[in-house]
């Protein structure tokens, strides 16, 4: 058969416009194919490894004779500057399996002449048949891609020089295994199953306005799953290759300037984290010094996004940018700078405490502390030589560094003292200036003992809170904080979490009945003594403020070029300005966050201009995503109604359209888990490589729900509760704390109920993270009376499986 009747007969199942795309599409993609194959059988070099190259001549370097080290060395320049030119990505090899996802045909204004041009990670310069492909984040013709639509006439400064012309053809394109397997253009979107049959898609890839009676995705009611035998999603359920489906906003957003602060606010689904990781990858190809991997982070809510996002920064063409939480990043940090306390965290501090510990006024209080100390310092050396002779030099000297962080401005009076002018007052004089530097100093060093002060100073307590109207917090609040930071003095004298453990020490003590290490550790935590997790970010606080950022003991600053704060709504004041403060002087940071997708209520966040105002930011326009690529409309739908006066009504809601929510009321659980049982066997049985959460409201509900379902013989069913997500096919039960940030395929909630979610706030935020996790279907299953968030049509109208 040949390759033409092929064509017509896998492409049957196409409108007649579907099948003229297509083809044009197909013919396009075996042209650059075969250039391809042409290229790597005449120039097989263009596929070497130049980094092998490398260290094959660093090791003959090594070995060589004197008379032939020069030609290797100059060899070895000549690899390095071809690995760097390649590693630019302007020039590398195009990978055959997915050489472009995007297809313009433009028409030059001037000249009328029509050229076809590709958009992919790679650039390939047309050699005289047509075809080229641009590199999405350099070629500055990608722009049209990104800024225009179909029919467009564009205009657009390149290189000093004005383009104009139109864009004929825009379409998006998926290419795997070198095959063609989408094509969306504005006249539809056009999919090709497992066997290479095409058909019209239902509804379009791309979030539209558009549509009507029909258009929607139909399921049989009480069936779980929404894809046929042939149209199955994808097994790899790490987060897809979506540039592509950037739109005009989020590539203004990526392609923002280097430096400052880039603040997005989107919905669940909108894009947020693809966005900060695109602009991650472009600011590394624009400036890969400055930006190289380990001078970028990335600080996210918890541990399953990490593990989320490290899958998708290799594809963007960035490898080795640090990805973790906030938690975990302060306990490394402060494990690197030796801190004479030991590193152990209670898990019982009183809710008063961690809310005050995360309140803004903490952020006032340190300053109000360094400030005091600096006036404190100020007082000591002027009693100590205000009135000897050449005592007003010396207060002049420390006047007029008073724009250097505490400890710096110690050290810099101190040098002053010994040079040649300091050397012109009394020695009496230089000696009781002396003895007052050096006591100011070991004060100004001492950030153990500024916490524990300022942790236990009731009354700067109550005077921040009265300073900012606050009063959350009551008399008895007041008292625990103090008595229960107060604890936190005997860690002072257990500084040696730093030294490294004697094993055997440690053996032949247990063994004589005496007092282990690990013995004190435990007891001290039994007793409350230890840290708590918000203790970070205070002690981190004061080392910026009283070092003029964070050193490590090698002196050398501990700083980025870029940081992405993900979430950052459920991140506090003062753990934001840590983060913003390891940010060199160019401060190039992106924020990405969502005011309805809260799940931490007592840090202190209320809206995006108080979180920067607290953190001592200038006022930053804040960039909306409207578009929702997640979930489909009626998932949304819910989802604000959940939502109820926490939504903002002047938001508009753009997604695709999608199959029906499902509400299933059962008197009791175990009818429930029947129900799920019968469906998620099938459902795994006609899409085995689907996702699926099942997702409770607490732990608990979580582990019974596992045990019934696994007795009923569900398939591929797995128990999350640590975060710890294998991004596979199959069945995670998992509670809601868990699955912020995710995805999945289909999502069951279960027991959405009165009592699981009551009409508070926190509620509201908690299912509305749950529902939105959800990309095709989404199914409430509630053994119990149903929560009032939930919208009474739909609880009205359901009926049992």
């Amino acid at each position: 058969m040949s390759q033409d009747i092929q064509e017509q007969d896998d492409a049957v199942g196409l409108s007649p416009e579907g099948r003229r795309i297509v083809a044009e599409e197909r013919q396009i993609l075996e042209r650059l194919l075969a250039r391809l194959d042409r290229v790597a059988a005449q120039a097989p070099e263009q596929f070497e490894n130049l980094d092998a190259q490398l260290i094959e001549l660093r090791d003959a370097i090594a070995e060589a004779k004197e008379e032939d080290i020069a030609s290797l060395v100059d060899q070895m320049h000549q690899v390095a500057a071809l690995n760097r030119s390649r590693g630019h990505g302007r020039d590398l090899p195009v990978d055959p399996s997915s050489p472009y996802f995007g297809h313009l045909r433009l028409r030059e204004a001037r000249t009328s002449r029509k050229r076809d041009v590709l958009i992919g990670k790679r650039t390939l310069l047309d050699d005289g048949d047509g075809l080229s492909i641009v590199d999405w984040r350099n070629a500055p013709v990608s722009r049209l891609y990104y800024r225009y639509e179909e029919d467009d006439e564009y205009e657009e400064e390149f290189d000093d020089r004005c383009l104009e012309g139109k864009v004929l053809i825009r379409r998006s394109l998926a290419v795997t295994d070198s095959k063609l397997r989408r094509v969306s253009a504005p006249q539809g979107t056009f999919v090709s199953d497992r066997a290479g049959n095409w058909r019209d898609a239902v509804g379009s890839s791309r979030p539209t306005l558009e549509g009507g009676v029909g258009t929607a995705t139909r399921v049989q009611r009480g069936q779980l799953g929404i894809h046929g035998d042939d149209d199955i999603p994808r097994a790899d359920k790490h987060l897809q290759e979506i540039t592509a489906l950037i739109d005009k906003q989020q590539f203004m957003l990526i392609t923002r300037p280097e430096s400052g602060i880039v603040l997005i606010q989107g919905g669940a689904g909108s894009g947020k984290t693809t966005v900060a990781l695109h602009r991650v990858a472009y600011l590394n190809y624009q400036d890969p010094q400055r930006f190289a991997p380990a001078n970028m982070l990335i600080v996210v809510f918890n541990a399953a996004l990490v593990e989320y996002i490290r899958h998708v920064l290799p594809s963007l063409g960035v490898e080795g940018v640090q990805v973790t939480t906030y938690r975990r990043w302060s306990t490394q940090l402060l494990r690197r700078l030796r801190l004479r306390l030991p590193l152990e965290y209670v898990d019982t501090t009183p809710d008063s405490v961690a809310r005050f510990k995360k309140h803004p006024a903490m952020l006032r209080m340190i300053e109000r502390h360094v400030e005091q100390q600096l006036a404190s310092a100020r007082a000591l050396l002027e009693r100590r030589v205000g009135e000897r002779p050449g005592g007003d030099a010396i207060l002049e000297a420390w006047d007029e560094r008073a724009r250097l962080p505490p400890v710096v401005r110690v050290r810099r009076t101190r040098d002053w003292l010994k040079g040649d002018r300091g050397r012109t007052a009394p020695p009496p004089t230089r000696a009781a200036a002396e003895t007052a530097l050096r006591a100011i100093h070991e004060s100004m060093q001492d950030v153990c003992g500024d916490w524990i002060e300022l942790m236990t100073d009731g009354e700067a307590l109550r005077a921040a809170l009265r300073e900012l109207g606050d009063e959350e917090f009551s008399e008895t609040d007041v008292a625990t904080i103090v008595r229960w930071c107060a604890k936190k003095a005997e860690l002072e004298d257990a500084g040696e979490a730093d030294e490294p453990v004697d094993e055997e020490d440690e053996r032949e003590r247990a063994r004589h009945g005496l007092t282990t290490r690990k013995t004190r550790e435990r007891e001290r935590r039994a007793q409350g003594v230890g840290l708590d997790p918000e203790d970070d970010a205070l002690l981190l606080r004061l080392l910026q403020l009283k070092f003029g950022g964070i050193l490590l003991p090698s002196g050398r600053r501990f700083e980025y070029e870029h940081v992405v704060i993900d979430e950052a709504q459920d991140l506090c004041p003062i753990e934001v300005r840590v983060l913003l403060d390891c940010v060199s002087d160019g401060k190039s940071v992106t924020i990405a966050g969502d005011r309805a997708q809260k799940m931490i209520f007592d840090n202190g966040f209320t809206d995006w201009p108080h979180l920067l105002a607290d953190a001592g930011l200038p006022h930053v326009a804040i960039q909306p995503l409207q578009i929702t690529y997640r979930s489909t409309r009626q998932v949304m739908e819910l989802s604000r109604s959940v939502l109820g006066p926490l939504h903002d009504p002047d938001d508009q809601l753009i997604a695709r359209d999608g199959a029906p929510v499902g509400f299933y009321p059962f008197t009791d659980m175990g009818e429930s888990v029947a129900f799920l049982a019968e469906a998620l066997r099938g459902l795994m049985q006609r899409e085995p490589t689907a996702s699926v959460a099942l997702v409770t409201r607490y732990p608990q509900q979580a582990d019974v729900y596992y045990q019934s379902l696994r007795v009923a013989e569900v398939p591929r069913l797995r128990r999350v509760a640590r975060q710890d997500f294998s991004f596979m096919p199959g069945i995670d039960v998992t509670d809601v704390r868990h699955v912020k940030g995710l995805e999945f395929d289909y999502v069951i909630v279960l027991d959405p109920t009165v009592q699981n979610y009551p009409e508070v706030v926190a509620s509201r935020h908690l299912l509305h993270i749950a529902v939105t996790r959800a990309a095709h279907q989404l199914w409430l299953v509630c053994s119990g009376p149903p929560s009032k968030l939930l919208p009474a049509e739909l609880v009205e109208t359901a009926v049992v499986g």
